[in-house]
């Protein structure tokens, strides 16, 4: 399936290298366990994302085992603070975009154990023979440790009604 942008509903291609989530967590100083539970968890569950982007904000629904449903919503150009569970931790967030296949997300934030991250999320629509693809390269910088790593993931166009959207219909 061919699409003109990234709106639209992408599946994690598990068919392509370097998927895994495991260096990136390695770099965040994530659990051993914890990065063991979340490798078998996107080898038997699909991770899903929903974009909507328009020329102002972007709304992305993330899905997988362990994010259910993760939902950002940013307006580009501005920067977003929040706070996340556990402890009122800082994060921040800004996007910016070069077009309708170009998405580019900053954020800033402090990990569980307390380390300063910086992580780039580009998400660039590639055309394939047969199908689009989205190409999500995704880079993590420790600012304590310095140690760094750069995950390049492919999604391609998924087809069925995405599950939290099935969900919404069920309670409706």
């Amino acid at each position: 399936m061919k699409r003109q942008d990234l709106n639209g509903t992408w599946i994690l291609d598990k068919t392509q290298s370097n998927w895994s989530m495991n260096n990136y967590l390695r770099v965040m100083k994530v659990d051993p366990v914890a990065i063991e539970a979340h490798e078998k968890g996107e080898m038997e569950f699909d991770t899903i994302h929903t974009i909507t982007m328009d020329a102002t904000k972007v709304h992305i629904v993330k899905r997988s085992r362990v994010n259910n449903d993760v939902t950002v919503e940013l307006i580009f150009g501005q920067e977003q603070l929040i706070t996340l569970p556990p402890g009122d931790r800082p994060k921040r967030s800004l996007a910016t975009s070069e077009g309708p296949g170009h998405l580019k997300i900053v954020h800033s934030l402090q990990t569980y154990n307390g380390a300063k991250a910086s992580v780039s999320d580009t998400k660039t629509l590639r055309q394939d023979a047969e199908k689009s693809i989205l190409v999500q390269e995704l880079t993590i910088v420790n600012e304590v440790t310095n140690d760094q790593c750069t995950t390049i993931r492919q999604f391609i166009p998924y087809l069925e009604t995405p599950p939290h959207l099935l969900e919404e219909e069920s309670k409706a």
